[in-house]
């Protein structure tokens, strides 16, 4: 499966915008699981995507001077609900196609890793399965 393509075609984003959600999502996805289950599990989801860095790198910057500290929580959410609405508000996504957005990573996800990481990722992200 062609994560950038998908992106672009369910979320009408230019190419640049669906290389940087498809690799902060996937780093989302990644972090979480790194955090919640093993830095272990969360390296095969690395190693099975090596374009996980270069699509990455293709997300927006913040233009200097936009955010203060008021914007930043004092803590990470454990809700990964709220990660993943923040994360799309990032690439004018409305929150309305969050459940299009999990379905795509997990799909790309199935093409890439082990079944029981699947498995894994998609009880530690349960927002990535959720219909909306």
């Amino acid at each position: 499966m062609d994560i950038i393509e998908a992106l672009k075609t369910n979320l009408n984003l230019p190419d640049n915008a669906a290389r940087g959600l498809a690799g902060q999502l996937l780093g989302l996805i990644e972090d979480t699981v790194r955090e919640r289950v093993s830095f272990g599990v969360a390296s095969q989801i690395h190693t099975r995507i090596p374009e996980l860095s270069a699509w990455q790198a293709s997300a927006p910057t913040l233009i200097p001077g936009s955010l203060n500290v008021n914007d930043l929580s004092a803590e990470r959410s454990e809700n990964d609900d709220v990660e993943l609405i923040r994360l799309l508000e990032r690439f004018h996504v409305d929150s309305s196609k969050a459940s299009v957005v999990g379905s795509l990573a997990l799909q790309f996800l199935a093409s890439r890793v082990e079944a029981k990481v699947l498995t894994i990722i998609s009880f530690t992200m349960p927002s990535l399965t959720q219909n909306r």
